[in-house]
């Protein structure tokens, strides 16, 4: 029964934000609503990110700002790949992020995010992250209100 509650609340929410009007005073209201200490659109974006996204007049057209990253490839992964021995000596010398880049261009395997921006005459943004899988969009990682699991969370940024 609270199952049920609280979907038909996630619903109203889904509606009161739906018949804002015109889109730009929706997206205001988002806004304002990510400030707040109880922000209550916070469930529609955990509830359905890409729904959410789309109501705001996201495009996936509009992705930009690109990002690959290496996943961290550290001195204890690179000795247990070779069958070495443990090096004080050696492991003091590793440098992550460099020997982490290189592990990314030998193996192939990297982490690629894009960024979609919704942004206002006014300066709002509101921030959407995509992963993307074989070179395609695969879903939003990030949104308004998450934007700290953005950013340097994913490992180690290289161009």
């Amino acid at each position: 029964m609270a199952n049920s509650n609280s979907e038909k609340n996630i619903e109203q929410l889904w509606l009161e934000l739906e018949s804002i009007e015109p889109i730009d005073e929706r997206r205001i209201s988002v806004f304002k609503d990510t400030k707040k200490k109880k922000p209550k659109y916070k469930k529609l974006a955990e509830a359905d990110v890409y729904r959410f996204f789309e109501i705001l007049g996201g495009n996936e057209s509009d992705v930009e700002q690109t990002h690959n990253w290496a996943f961290e490839y550290n001195y204890e992964d690179f000795i247990s790949d070779n069958g070495l021995e443990y090096s004080k000596k050696d492991a003091k010398k590793w440098d992550l992020e460099e020997e982490s880049i290189e592990n990314a261009h030998a193996t192939g395997h990297w982490y690629v995010t894009g960024l979609c921006e919704i942004t206002l005459q006014e300066g709002i943004v509101l921030p959407f992250e995509f992963d993307y899988c074989e070179g395609y969009l695969d879903t939003i990682i990030g949104h308004p209100y998450n934007t700290e699991e953005g950013g340097n969370s994913h490992g180690i940024l290289f161009f």
